[in-house]
This record gives C-alpha cells, structure tokens and sequence, in this order.
C-alpha cells in the first residue's frame, strides 16, 4: 500500500459503543482470584469483631461491610463501567479518528491524542475491533467504523512499525 495512506472517519462516545469497547478489551474475572481482596476484608474484619481487638467494632464492622461492596463491584465490574462511561464528559461526543503513515490519531473536540505505529506493541484483533496495545494501555477501535482496506493498512503497518 501506498505511504501517503489517510483514512478518516468519526464515530460517537454512546452506551453501544462503550458496551462493545467493554466487551471486547475486558479480562473475565476469575473465581476465586478475582476476590481474594474481599476474602481478606471479610477475614479482617470478622477476627476484629469476633476477637474484640478494638474497644467498639465499628472497624470490625466496616471491613465486612466493605467486603461486601467489594464483592459488588466484581459481580457488576461490566455495568458498573457502563454507568461511569455514560455519566462521564465524553458520553456523546463525537471523536474523529485518523490512519495514516505514521500512526493513528484520535480527535475530540480541540485535543488530538497521536499514536505513533512505533509505540503500539501488539496490533490484536477481536471479533468486532482491534485493540491497540501499548504497555499496559490498551485503545480499542471498533471495526464498524473502518473497512476492510484501513484494517489491512493498520496490520500492515504494525508490522513494518515491528521489524524497524
């Protein structure tokens, strides 16, 4: 392909398009690591108030209260997510994405935010994007706003980017 390749397209912060970047880019939580933070809480806060190591139980009580909540955020991690991206200042904004020769590049409103090929580790497909990996950051792109030309360019130059 040709180095003076542009692609431009834009796309909307929406609750789909938040649900299938959730989807897609999530690691499932696994049972029993998942909750381990919230085993220790409860162990905590039972030996505090079973053992009355502090004059009230008050903080015995509030770490079996917090292993609670604890376990509340694993179970509804994905809709808990969801609530936060759609109350936040991007819901409904409108971002501009580029592909070109020397990255891609993402726009809303008056800030760009550049993404060199060079500074993306691993370009991975999913089933309905790719998730840009960089370090332990991960950007996802959604394959319904690109063709089949753009997605070939953008592995192609993950590639080249690869081998320098």
């Amino acid at each position: 392909m040709s180095k003076d390749f542009s692609f431009t397209t834009e796309y909307t912060l929406d609750k789909p398009f938040f649900a299938e970047c959730y989807d897609q880019t999530s690691r499932p939580t696994e049972f029993p690591k998942s909750y381990y933070k919230a085993i220790l809480f409860l162990l905590f806060g039972v030996v505090l108030v079973k053992f009355e190591l502090l004059p009230n139980n008050y903080v015995g009580w509030f770490f079996i209260v917090l292993s609670i909540i604890e376990v509340l955020s694993v179970y509804f991690k994905r809709t808990w997510w969801l609530w936060r991206q759609s109350i936040s200042s991007s819901s409904g904004s409108k971002v501009g994405f580029q592909v070109g020769s020397t990255g891609v590049s993402y726009t809303r409103g008056n800030k760009t935010h550049h993404i060199a090929w060079s500074e993306i580790d691993q370009l991975q497909q999913s089933e309905l994007g790719l998730i840009l990996h960089m370090g332990k950051q991960r950007q996802y792109v959604s394959k319904s706003c690109l063709n089949d030309e753009v997605i070939a360019f953008m592995v192609e130059q993950h590639a080249i980017s690869k081998k320098h």
